[in-house]
């Protein structure tokens, strides 16, 4: 069993501010819903998961109903810091962590319990989810997401990962560090080396080389989970993306 931390700090500014007034994104409505209250339940429902941390500001935490986490921190201005705020306040709990953000509206508790089964039995320091393009396409016709071409597929990442609470309270900076450089390629490239990156550009790379290189940089076994749960990957980053997400709640609630 994992405990998670839900990420909902943040304040956007951007298209979808604009155009519903919500600065608060996992306030966004889908299915008629708030997105934050969508997440919680599905983690509710989910076998895998004990305690649940929201780590969120004042309005979001406002949202949600006494029993649906059963422990609030307050956000900061830094995701890394509220990576750290959620880690510290379930002391004493899980030796691993279930952290996911407020902003995949459609995650199941199917989708939680694959992750943690798979991650848990990966024996891992961190293990990340990527989910097959053809498992996105199926699911979310028409999607527009990131896409990385390895030599055994083409997938993108899912919105969540499961870490080892020691491991990451110890490798704090170099995480900082990986953040920071996340969206930019000459940064990265200094981080895991030019030849790394010509592989993967050149679509050369093989997943098990992905994850010996990820795991030789963080100095512990980084795993690569494949979920077949497009869900995971599905997060509303973009106007777009709430409008299909509205869209296709009907059919997931229904399941």
């Amino acid at each position: 069993m994992l405990d998670a931390v839900v990420l909902a700090g943040g304040v956007d500014r951007g298209e979808i501010a604009a155009e519903t007034g919500i600065i608060h994104r996992p306030l966004l409505e889908v299915g008629g819903v708030p997105m934050i209250q969508r997440t919680l339940a599905a983690l509710r429902g989910a076998s895998s998961v004990g305690e649940v941390a929201l780590v969120a500001p004042e309005p979001v935490q406002l949202a949600v109903s006494e029993d649906a986490v059963d422990i609030r921190v307050p956000a900061g201005d830094a995701f890394v810091d509220n990576i750290q705020r959620g880690i510290q306040a379930h002391a004493g709990g899980t030796d691993a962590l279930l952290l996911l953000t407020a902003d995949i509206p459609l995650i199941t508790s199917a989708a939680i319990n694959d992750l943690a089964q798979q991650a848990l039995a990966a024996r891992a320091d961190v293990a990340y989810p990527i989910i097959p393009r053809e498992s996105c396409e199926r699911e979310f016709p028409g999607a527009r997401r990131t896409y990385v071409t390895l030599k055994d597929g083409v997938y993108t990442g899912g919105n969540a990962v499961v870490v080892k609470r020691d491991f990451l309270q110890l490798r704090r900076e170099l995480i900082e560090k990986l953040f920071a450089a996340r969206k930019n390629p000459l940064k990265l490239a200094a981080i895991f080396g030019l030849g790394f990156i010509f592989a993967l550009v050149t679509r050369r790379l093989s997943l098990s080389r992905l994850e010996a290189r990820a795991s030789q940089i963080v100095g512990g076994k980084v795993a690569a989970i494949i979920s077949t749960y497009p869900e995971l990957g599905f997060d509303v980053d973009k106007l777009e993306d709430l409008n299909l997400a509205r869209r296709a709640a009907a059919s997931f609630d229904s399941r």
